[in-house]
C-alpha cells in the first residue's frame, strides 16, 4: 500500500515538473515609441533628414507642432516621436514626414483619428490597409497625408508630392509603421 501511494506521489511530482516545464515564459521588453519609426533606409531611397524629435510632454509637443499639442492632450497624449525623411517620386526629390503618437489607449488613439481640428475632413478611408482605420487626403496636387491608428497608436504621414507614386511610398511607411506596432 506504501510503494502505491509512493508512486502515485513520484507520478504527480512528475507530471507538475513535467507541466511546469512546459510553460513558456515570455519576458519581452515594452518597445519604445522610437522604435516605431521606419529607420534610415529601410525603405529602399529613402534615407533620415532634418532633426528627429521626441516629445514626453505636452509643452514639448508644443514647440514641434504648435497650436495643435491641445488636440492630442485632451485624448491622453503620453509621447511621441518624429522624423523626416528624403527620398524621390517620379524623379523629383521630395520630403517625408512621420510622427507616431501614444495616446495611452484605443479608444483616445480613435478619437484624434476622429479628430476635425486634424484637416482630414473629405479623407477617403484606405480599406484594408494599415491600422485599425486608415486615411489619406490629396491636397490639390501639392501633397498628400495619410494618418490611421492602431491600439493606443496615432500614425500620421506627410509628403510634398501628389501622385500614384507618393501615395504608394506613404502607403509602404505606413505599412512598415504598423508592422511595427502590431509586432511591438
Amino acid at each position: 500500500m506504501k510503494s502505491n501511494v509512493e508512486g502515485l506521489v513520484l507520478v504527480c511530482v512528475s507530471l507538475c515538473l513535467f507541466i511546469a516545464s512546459c510553460k513558456k515564459e515570455t519576458t519581452t521588453e515594452p518597445v519604445t515609441i522610437d522604435a516605431l519609426i521606419v529607420r534610415n533606409n529601410e525603405i529602399a531611397g529613402w534615407s533620415f533628414t532634418g532633426s528627429p524629435w521626441t516629445a514626453s510632454t505636452v509643452a514639448e509637443l508644443t514647440t514641434y507642432i504648435d497650436g495643435m499639442a491641445d488636440v492630442y492632450q485632451r485624448h491622453g497624449f503620453v509621447e511621441a516621436v518624429h522624423q523626416d525623411y528624403r527620398g524621390t517620386v517620379n524623379s523629383v526629390t521630395v520630403q517625408l514626414r512621420l510622427t507616431v503618437y501614444d495616446q495611452g489607449a484605443e479608444i483616445s488613439a480613435a478619437a484624434v483619428f476622429a479628430e476635425p481640428a486634424l484637416g482630414y475632413g473629405g479623407a477617403l478611408d484606405w480599406k484594408g490597409g494599415a491600422g485599425q482605420a486608415a486615411h489619406y487626403v490629396r491636397n490639390g496636387g501639392l501633397s498628400q497625408a495619410l494618418a490611421f491608428y492602431r491600439g493606443r497608436h496615432f500614425v500620421t504621414l506627410e509628403i510634398n508630392a501628389d501622385t500614384d507614386e507618393s501615395l504608394t511610398i506613404l502607403q509602404q511607411f505606413a505599412l512598415n509603421v504598423d508592422g511595427k506596432i502590431k509586432n511591438g
